[in-house]
């Protein structure tokens, strides 16, 4: 027998509310649960799900009105993160490299999220099996009588079994590493400008950038614009402070760029990821060597990328190996370069066993010793002798030229250095140390405090080093200074003396 027609109706109406009151109860459901609280290491944070046409991952910050969203799975749900307090010397650990504090936030996320779902999900399915009774207790005339409560069952069952299936299996973690960052009010601009650009732009960059550009042209003046010879610029001790790194490639242009090492606080592969290609993109050529605080894997990184890694047997490939000469030639000028001592080639960037400077080592000054003739006895064995020499650690640099003065070396010689995070300009005789300072202010946590340093170096066309121009810039503030140093005019009566800014020049004790 053919049911008739208006009973069909009646049961697809039936069916239509069923899954009205599904989708509706799951939504109030939702809603009433809240949100899951949970403390992690970088502070407090509270997860909640809602529903979306589209599942993706939500993460705001109340504090800076704006967030980040990234489409990570393909279901009908949205897992949204709030920071609601936050825990500043665990930020500040993390920034300097202690990954304990990223695998306990993780922990600390997951745990949260499994339950804001596991409490979205049982208010769900409360608020729905209360509408469906309530239906169907008032529906008195449907035959049969359990139609919309059976359907409904089937509904749900269907919804959140798919949902979770869906969540499960289409999960992308890729997804967050180009997120779509939303905000309120006047912070939308400035997400978007943020996002538009390759590499980070901030207020911070940007003033710094500007008053580059004011001492930069103030240097210029006077100058011959076509005198012959060749520029480079040097900087050393990035410390992960990505957000200089627009302004400085704007300065360098077309010059090559020398980097001294500490391009990182510990290394490891979070700052590899973030660095290397940031790094490479600074200018044409950019040649580098190790700092105390590097890795060979983030070096390795930095050889993919294009950079000009050097160290003591030639020039570092992206495979760990060398390809000789360990002196190149770059713009005409012959360079060879000093990876660290402290180089780390361990397994574990973040292991607390990990020596960083020489106070973490057993016996510092046997160990000093060693470096020091290993660096002289490296130098001795070049069979082309270069125009300049990279080499990380001030105290090693200033040796070097000490040595190499005592022993009546012939060449003019420059080094460039760092590690102490201060400019200065040494003279030995005819070799002239150069340190630009700390090119990332010691390091973004302390911005504010430390000035951003920079050197251009000018060399005649024999390739002897003319002039230093150092520049140091404080961005937040807004002060700076630049001073150029003619090297004929510095301390032509004493053999051996200091250039820094702001005190003038000094002999340096033999």
């Amino acid at each position: 027998m053919i049911d008739s027609p208006a009973k069909i109706l009646k049961w697809l109406c039936a069916a239509g509310l069923a899954i009205a009151l599904v989708a509706g109860g799951t939504v109030a459901g939702w809603r009433l649960a809240g949100s899951a609280k949970e403390p992690t290491a970088i502070g407090r944070v509270s997860i909640e799900v809602q529903p979306s046409l589209s599942g993706d991952v939500e993460a705001f910050l109340p504090v800076a009105d704006w967030g980040v969203r990234a489409d990570a799975f393909d279901a009908p749900i949205r897992i949204r993160a709030e920071l609601q307090s936050v825990n500043r010397k665990a930020l500040l650990r993390a920034a300097n490299g202690d990954r304990s504090i990223a695998d306990q936030t993780e922990a600390g996320l997951r745990s949260a999220t499994r339950s804001a779902l596991l409490r979205a999900t049982a208010w769900g399915l409360a608020v729905v099996l209360v509408l469906l009774v309530v239906a169907t207790l008032l529906w008195r005339g449907l035959r049969p009588r359990w139609l919309i409560l059976a359907i409904g069952t089937v509904v749900t069952v269907l919804l959140y079994g798919g949902s979770a299936y869906r969540l499960q299996s289409t999960f992308d973690s890729t997804a967050f590493d180009s997120p779509t960052y939303f905000a309120q009010g006047d912070e939308i601009g400035r997400i978007l400008d943020l996002t538009n650009q390759a590499r980070i732009q901030t207020g911070y960059g940007n003033e710094y950038s500007a008053i580059v550009r004011s001492i930069s042209s103030v240097l210029e003046v006077g100058r011959e614009q076509d005198a012959p010879g060749v520029d480079f610029y040097e900087g050393s001790d990035l410390h992960a402070n990505a957000l200089v790194i627009d302004p400085i490639a704007e300065l360098v242009g077309q010059s090559p760029l020398l980097l001294t090492g500490d391009f990182g606080q510990r290394g490891n592969e979070v700052e590899t990821r973030l660095l290397a290609p940031r790094v490479a993109a600074l200018g044409e050529q950019v040649v580098a060597v190790s700092g105390n605080h590097d890795t060979t894997s983030l070096m390795k990184r930095l050889s993919g990328e294009g950079v000009t890694v050097l160290d003591r047997k030639g020039r570092l490939k992206p495979s760990g190996s060398f390809e000789p000469p360990p002196v190149i030639e770059v713009h005409g000028t012959l360079i060879a370069g000093y990876g660290d001592p402290l180089e780390y080639r361990g397994g574990d960037p973040d292991s607390t066993d990990r020596p960083i400077t020489s106070d973490d080592i057993s016996d510092p000054d046997v160990t000093l010793r060693k470096w020091r003739k290993d660096l002289v006895g490296w130098f001795g064995s070049l069979k082309v002798k270069p125009d300049l020499v990279m080499v990380h650690k001030s105290s090693l640099a200033q040796y070097l030229a000490r040595t190499l003065d005592a022993s009546g070396y012939g060449r003019h010689l420059t080094i460039t250095s760092g590690h102490d995070h201060e400019q200065h300009v040494d003279r030995f005789g005819r070799i002239v140390i150069v340190d630009g300072g700390t090119l990332g202010a010691g390091g973004v946590f302390d911005s504010g405090e430390a000035d951003i340093g920079i050197a251009r170096l000018h060399f005649d066309e024999d390739r002897v080093l003319v002039s230093v121009d150092l520049i140091a810039v404080e961005p937040l503030s807004g002060a700076a200074r630049a001073s150029r140093v003619v090297i004929a005019t510095l301390c032509p009566e004493e053999p051996r003396c200091r250039f820094e800014p702001g005190s003038g020049s000094e002999e340096v004790d033999p």
